[in-house]
């Protein structure tokens, strides 16, 4: 599938509730005006102003100072994201990065275990 085309809600099998669609961007103080860390998401030259990881090997940002290229906020100890049912919400930066993974895969069918 080209970068062009969308996700058609039908394809989302593990439920609309379950699947992360857009979350917080992580960007560290000494990345701010630096490419590919601090950019616009409208900003179709780089695939990564719009993009993070999240997952085992891309955990929630633990601090504004995290030096990784993930999902963070600079609100103290959550992170939001909307998921694709629409709704809002905050997930703790200490929310098992295995759990981060299943809710970052939209038709692996696992189940998602209980993490609020």
């Amino acid at each position: 599938m080209g970068l062009t085309q969308g996700i058609k809600l039908v394809r989302i099998k593990d439920g609309l509730s379950n699947t992360l669609l857009v979350g917080e961007k992580h960007v560290p103080p000494d990345q701010f005006g630096i490419g590919g860390w601090d950019c616009s998401m409208y900003n179709g030259d780089m695939v990564v102003c719009a993009s993070r990881s999240g997952g085992q090997a891309y955990p929630l940002a633990q601090s504004i100072n995290d030096p990784g290229w993930k999902f963070g906020s600079y609100h103290a100890h959550i992170c939001h994201f909307a998921m694709a049912d629409g709704s809002v919400r905050p997930f703790s930066t200490t929310i098992d990065p295995a759990v981060l993974h299943l809710l970052s895969n939209m038709a692996d069918g696992q189940v998602i275990p209980g993490f609020e």
